[in-house]
């Protein structure tokens, strides 16, 4: 039995280096590192691999965070080689000078991807070494201050990049965005206040942005295929436009394939009105999703001018939202749509609705799209019980009677109680 546990651990030890590499890849770092207690030949090998965590799972393994730095800068003073991945962060790491030390270690280390979460104390001032990460192709940071030093050339070959709570000046923030040729995703989350939102992208594939800004611009986003926009704040009334919003909003984003729009987004597209003839970036739309509050019949109106005008529409996802307004000339609105409608998204298939109430100005959208789909397979409605108006058997009964341009839709309609979820 000696001899065959001996050739089993020769067989791994005899793995060739790329491989073992891999399998200590796999493991998270705290295991990596018992592998050193193998033998004599284990004992270092954990120490080239090229991908460091010390994330959530790390931190939290400890009962205190000087633990946990204590052991970061054991780890670092041994380790050998190039580090593709860095990642850092946990409820328990807090803006602190160690953090500056363990980043100029990686500025020799041709980091690839870094990672750095803060949640806890004053916000990180990021220093002037991260910026000299030139082979930098993915980059998360969570509140922090980004302020590059003079001379800063970018990030050439960046491909990810993913802010989230980082202050930074709107104009440092155009001159970064040009500066990496090669973005394809972009994610700006509650970071600072844009009066205007720019974004010169050739390559950029994905772009997700939620806090307040005045304005969107999209001049240069030809392969643009997917964005999620949340405007956390209404449009003022003093910032209306000359021209339509809508119209320069999707000025140039030929390549755009999925669409999500919340909070405010929609009160911003109807500033200056809606154009005669839609914007062509909408042609090739097939996924949109979007908060609908059936607040005005201006904000419900550019919500159907949206949906109608995706000629390859298949997938509609609908979130509704209270309101107290008088909605009556919205019903007026939606039922005049609804006998006129006529197969006006001829390809859409699936509706999912959302925290859908029953109320009148919801049936009646719901009424809308029955009559506008021809190829409609199912419609899709929740909500959490205590907030129907009516059970949810009663409200699909009554939708059931509707008009339908699609003889083969599905209804189905759940009702989610609040007990069930503690």
């Amino acid at each position: 039995m000696k001899s065959a546990r001996r050739s089993d651990v020769d067989t791994i030890s005899n793995l060739p280096c790329n491989v073992v590499d891999e399998i200590l890849g796999c493991l998270p770092l705290k295991d990596a590192v018992k592998t050193s207690i193998l033998s004599k030949d284990w004992r270092y090998k954990w120490v080239t691999r090229q991908e460091l965590d010390f994330g959530y799972n790390f931190f939290g393994s400890f009962a205190h965070d000087q633990e946990a730095k204590t052991i970061i800068y054991q780890v670092l003073l041994i380790y050998k080689g190039p580090i593709l991945k860095f990642k850092l962060g946990g409820f328990n790491l807090k803006s602190c000078p160690d953090i500056d030390h363990w980043i100029l270690f990686l500025s020799k280390k041709n980091i690839q991807e870094f990672t750095l979460h803060i949640w806890s104390g004053n916000i990180y001032h990021l220093p002037s070494h991260l910026f000299t990460f030139q082979q930098l192709r993915r980059l998360e940071i969570h509140k922090c201050l980004f302020y590059p030093p003079s001379g800063f050339k970018g990030f050439e070959k960046l491909i990810n990049l993913d802010f989230d709570r980082v202050t930074f000046v709107p104009s440092i923030f155009r001159n970064l965005i040009s500066k990496c040729p090669l973005l394809e995703r972009l994610r700006l989350l509650w970071c600072t206040d844009f009066d205007t939102l720019e974004i010169v992208a050739p390559n950029l594939k994905f772009f997700e942005f939620r806090g307040k800004s005045k304005s969107f611009c999209f001049k240069n986003a030809p392969v643009l295929s997917k964005v999620i926009l949340s405007l956390n704040s209404p449009v003022l009334a003093d910032a209306s436009p000359v021209c339509s919003n809508f119209m320069k909003f999707f000025h140039c984003m030929p390549s755009l394939r999925e669409l999500d729009i919340r909070g405010w987004l929609l009160e911003y597209l109807t500033k200056g009105g809606l154009p005669e003839n839609p914007p062509t970036a909408l042609n090739n739309v097939k996924t949109l999703k979007t908060d609908m509050s059936f607040r005005n019949v201006e904000e419900v109106s550019v919500a159907v001018y949206l949906i109608t005008s995706c000629p390859k529409l298949q997938q509609l996802t609908i979130r509704c939202q209270s309101v107290d307004n008088d909605v009556e000339p919205v019903v007026h609105f939606l039922r005049a749509q609804s006998f006129s409608g006529g197969g006006v998204v001829k390809l859409l298939q699936r509706v999912h609705m959302s925290t859908f109430s029953g109320l009148e100005m919801e049936m009646e959208f719901v009424r809308f799209i029955l009559a506008s789909a021809p190829l409609l397979k199912q419609i899709f409605i929740w909500n959490y019980s205590c907030f129907l108006l009516r059970p949810g058997r009663q409200l699909m009964n009554e939708i059931k009677q509707y008009r339908r341009a699609s003889p083969d839709v599905e209804f189905k309609f759940e009702e989610v109680d609040v007990d069930d979820l503690v």
